[in-house]
């Protein structure tokens, strides 16, 4: 039990005990001590309601928020978490604001540092620590190098995930022409293969033994950080410590990466030499080449970089895209004309496009992530100083404040008809054939056509100068993955009628254990 309910319900417990002695006395004190001892008891109890509710914050977080969000009218609230408060804002105005204030007033880094838990899920990696730190090699990376070089990554992914789903499919048994089979872990394992490729290279992306222990350290490291950020200060360190010794994917990823990237160090410093050295077209490399010519990264500090780099990469682009397939079960009439647009378009214009065509599965992945966004926070900053909003709102050091995207989502001041599925929504009209067009509950797109990776109209990745960096990957990678599925099969949930996701803390998980029915496509 938490130390501060124990405290306040056996204060409580104590004032009931002392309460008849009080009522007794004689005159107007009695009457003024009763008052006294009534207030007393409804700040005990109000301090107990409100401990029991930042425990239920766990449980219950998007709703929480969404009830908040609902009574703020566009004002800032405060939601309480166990170990933190978070004051949570829904107005462009403020998350502009959010968005300049400098790094060393509202730091994204300790954020993240609080979030994942370096310390003991990445090998001791305590790079939030360093003030004013360099993030420029691996924005580059992502941003400039990874996006260009999709054309040639996108093929390798494509062929990789039809293999695999292809090896996954086969090792279950055909009913009446359809398999059926989980689908988030299907999902997870073929973002996996293609972002351990693109990361680390082919030869580790084809090691099972360091896939299974990639794929493993998503869920130890949410594990683990969850774990210690709720503990005492005092015993955080023993128990992460201990969970970090007993959960060694992270340190099986360490080892795998370490000499890699030491010998692509040595590597460069050949080539520096006019020797003749090996090319490589992954991220180890890439980081590497950006990295500060004054002070270049060690192989120690590319490595933590990348295991951070694939724990967000893994974690929120799977869970997303299985939304999304959700959503195509769901809503089954959007298959047909999103078929017709990959096949017209051709998987050759797609991969020389570098994922950006397919406009009308751009969208339906927006109108999904919309209507259930992984995340019902975003742009978290924990103040490294006192912070005000120029509404008056402020935060001290060690609060939190972040934005509020699945009610900005849901709200009608800034969607049409907002809790309607309108796949199409975000697609220029003028890209719009009658037959797309005539899709049940799809009249009414947004004034102006967006994309899936713009940061302008809404929070999916983050604000501003921060937004992420590898957004144009990441969707190019999902729209792989969806079109795959919508070209491959035919298909539908195994229940439609069952729940398929449950929350924790701000996030939205999909059940590993949500089965979905394939029957392939003759065509395919």
């Amino acid at each position: 039990m938490d130390q501060a309910i124990y405290t306040a319900l056996s204060c409580l417990f104590l004032g009931l005990l002392l309460a008849p002695s009080i009522f007794t006395r004689h005159g107007a004190r009695r009457d003024m001590d009763k008052s006294l001892t009534w207030r007393f008891m409804q700040g005990l109890l109000s301090a107990a309601k409100k401990r029991i509710n930042a425990w239920l914050f766990l449980f219950r977080g998007p709703s929480m928020i969404q009830e908040e969000y609902e009574k703020s009218n566009g004002s800032p609230f405060w939601i309480q978490a166990p170990e933190n408060r978070y004051l949570v804002v829904s107005s462009w105005n403020h998350i502009k604001e959010i968005d300049a204030a400098p790094e060393d007033v509202l730091s994204l880094q300790a954020a993240a540092k609080e979030i994942l838990q370096p310390r003991y899920t990445m090998q001791n990696f305590n790079w939030f620590d360093k003030k004013g730190v360099d993030g420029t090699p691996l924005v580059r990376t992502l941003r400039t190098l990874l996006t260009n070089h999709l054309p040639d990554i996108l093929p390798d992914a494509r062929r990789s995930m039809s293999a695999l789903f292809d090896g996954i499919l086969e090792s279950h048994s055909m009913v009446n022409g359809s398999y059926t089979t989980p689908l988030f872990p299907m999902v997870i394992e073929a973002i996996a293969l293609t972002n351990a490729a693109a990361f680390f290279g082919k030869d580790l992306a084809c090691n099972k033994e360091f896939m299974s222990a990639a794929m493993n350290f998503i869920e130890q490291t949410l594990i683990t950080a969850e774990v210690v950020r709720v503990l005492p200060s005092a015993i955080a360190p023993f128990i992460g410590n201990l969970l970090a010794k007993k959960l060694g994917a992270g340190k099986i990823l360490y080892d795998s990466l370490i000499p890699i990237a030491e010998e692509r160090l040595e590597e460069k410093a050949r080539k520096r030499l006019g020797q003749t050295v090996p090319e490589h077209h992954d991220c180890v490399q890439w980081v590497m080449e950006c990295s500060p010519r004054s002070k270049p990264w060690s192989a120690d500090r590319i490595v933590h970089e990348l295991m951070a780099l694939w724990f967000g990469s893994v974690h929120i682009t799977s869970t997303t895209a299985c939304f999304a397939l959700h959503h195509l079960c769901i809503h089954s009439e959007y298959i047909e004309p999103l078929r017709n647009e990959i096949e017209s378009t051709g998987w050759a214009n797609f991969d020389k496009s570098g994922g950006k065509a397919f406009p009308l599965l751009d969208s339906f992945m927006k109108e999904s992530a919309r209507m259930n966004p992984v995340e019902s926070v975003s742009s978290r900053r924990m103040a490294l100083k006192p912070f005000e909003l120029s509404d008056g709102s402020r935060i001290e050091p060690g609060e939190w404040i972040c934005t509020a995207p699945r009610g900005m989502m849901a709200d009608a001041r800034y969607y049409a008809d907002p809790q309607k599925f309108q796949g199409f929504r975000f697609v220029d009209p003028n890209l719009l054939d009658k037959k797309v067009s005539g899709i049940s509950g799809d009249g009414v797109p947004q004034e102006t056509p967006s994309k899936f990776t713009d940061i302008t109209d809404w929070q999916l990745w983050g604000t501003g100068r921060s937004a992420c960096p590898g957004r144009f990957y990441a969707t190019a990678v999902m729209k792989t993955l969806l079109a795959l599925y919508i070209t491959k099969y035919d298909m539908q949930l195994e229940d439609p009628k069952a729940a398929r996701y449950f929350a924790w803390r701000t996030f939205i998980y999909p059940f590993a254990s949500t089965k979905v029915v394939l029957h392939p496509r003759s065509a395919a």
